[in-house]
């Protein structure tokens, strides 16, 4: 691990300078690695962006409308594309083809906050989710194409501070049983005021996949290794050890395995004298703290994550994450060749006066390799930094076998950079970099980028 300081050192540094999470509305959500370091806007939002856009090689203006209602703890956001086609005038309507169709102009409804109210739901478009402690599910999001996006559901219910169900699934497609991942959870002394004790929590984590939806490749295909679903289970606790008004320190452990995928595809990929591949169950298991610290009100604060992690043959940590949904079978696969490791997860995230918003994660296995790669994630998000200029940005990279490849731009890359000026209260002008997969006119995926200056509206009502 001593050879892999510098460059951990080196990504939680770059944090600072490389813009996470995309979406084309201006808004400032932040989520660490448990819990929320600021918490949504209690008021209500209208923003709209009247601008250019490049889209599968094709050049489109028009506006972007982002409403966002709140009425206490129920919150709904709106992103309605309005985009024509400036060569053959017609109106960009490929956002709302198959799926859930008209209802992805509804990017997220709310209710509650996670693990702050009894009652936490979300539905729509999902970024960094994590069910657990994040031993199976951790940093996931269910939309890799920012114009094709996905409406699934997130849910965290706890009754009588003692017994609780949290989960997610990742698409609401009739033709096709998408990921499923479902915690019950009990704090069995939750209801006491015993300190410390009353913090404890256990659960069990099952998690189902049998996608039959086509994959962000040139393939056009669709995930064929998943015909009859794979599924996983993880078992976790943890404990609060320290909380108080400016300090707050969590222990916990879990254990899980990635069971073996009964496919007659995957038999026969794995039966190819060149893939060399033993396949069978998978286990792992992680010990780690998180702590969040807070330093007069607003000024600093920090949330801190490191795990230690240990796994057998065929097992991948985290194995649902961010780049999960890129390419299915292309990540089963690895699960034949994936051998014994160990490695460490470790996330860093900090607010500067709600103003600057900073940080990452990095998933780095002892020894990498095209079996056991890394994983890196990076944001950057101001708030009306000297009362005039917003940046906003991220950066996700995927099976990153060497480091030197971490900020190459590549089929493993999702990127968004966003520089705005706030030439009035409720007026901005700016330009966005994405770099991510669109869908081509013969319904093929291919990963470009695109340049879209824009003038944008945005008022509390």
């Amino acid at each position: 691990m001593r050879k892999f300081t510098p460059f951990i050192l080196a990504v939680l540094f770059c944090a600072f300078l490389v813009p996470q999470k995309a979406n084309s509305q201006v808004n400032f959500e932040f989520e660490s690695s448990f819990d929320n370091l600021n918490s949504l806007d209690s008021v209500s939002v209208f923003s709209s962006a009247f601008g250019f856009a490049r889209i599968g090689g094709e050049n489109y203006a028009g506006v972007r409308l982002n409403p966002e209602l709140r009425l206490g703890k129920v919150g709904v956001g709106f992103d309605i594309p309005v985009y024509f086609n400036l060569d053959d005038g017609k109106m960009f309507t490929d956002e709302f083809k198959g799926g859930t169709g008209l209802l992805r102009m509804i990017s997220y409804l709310s209710y509650g906050k996670k693990k702050k109210d009894p009652v936490y739901i979300k539905v729509g478009q999902l970024r960094g989710e994590h069910v657990g402690y994040g031993s199976l599910v951790n940093n996931y999001s269910n939309s890799m194409s920012f114009e094709k996006r996905k409406t699934g559901i997130s849910y965290d219910i706890c009754i009588k501070k003692m017994f609780g169900v949290e989960g997610m699934y990742s698409d609401f497609n009739t033709g096709s049983f998408n990921l499923f991942a479902i915690r019950p959870y009990v704090r069995p002394f939750g209801a006491s005021e015993i300190p410390v004790i009353k913090t404890l929590d256990m659960g069990f984590t099952y998690v189902k996949d049998k996608d039959k939806s086509k994959r962000y490749d040139e393939s056009n295909d669709i995930n064929h290794f998943l015909e009859d679903g794979m599924s996983a289970w993880s078992i976790d606790m943890g404990i609060t050890l320290v909380n108080s008004s400016v300090f707050n320190l969590q222990w916990y452990a879990h254990y899980s395995q990635l069971r073996q995928v009964e496919s007659d595809s995957l038999k026969t990929y794995f039966a190819a004298p060149e893939t060399l591949a033993n396949y069978d169950n998978g286990t792992g298991m992680g010990v780690g703290l998180n702590a969040n610290m807070k330093i007069i009100g607003n000024l600093f604060k920090l949330n801190a994550r490191i795990e230690r992690l240990w796994y057998s043959d065929n097992y991948i940590p985290q194995f649902f994450d961010a780049m999960y949904e890129l390419n299915k079978d292309a990540k089963i696969a690895q699960l034949g060749r994936a051998e014994k490791q160990e490695g460490i997860y470790a996330s860093l995230n900090a607010s500067i006066l709600d103003k600057i918003i900073v940080g990452g994660n990095l998933l780095l296995p002892d020894d990498i390799s095209e079996t056991s790669p890394a994983f890196m994630q990076l944001h950057l998000r101001t708030k009306d930094l000297f009362d005039r200029i917003l940046i906003e940005g991220s950066y996700s990279k995927g099976n990153l076998i060497k480091l030197d490849d971490a900020f190459k731009f590549d089929e493993n890359s999702l990127a968004l950079i966003r520089f705005a000026y706030k030439i009035s209260p409720i007026l901005y002008t700016g330009i966005d970099y994405r770099w991510a997969w669109v869908e081509k006119d013969n319904g093929k995926y291919k990963i470009d980028n695109s340049v879209m200056p824009y003038v944008a509206l945005k008022f509390n009502f």
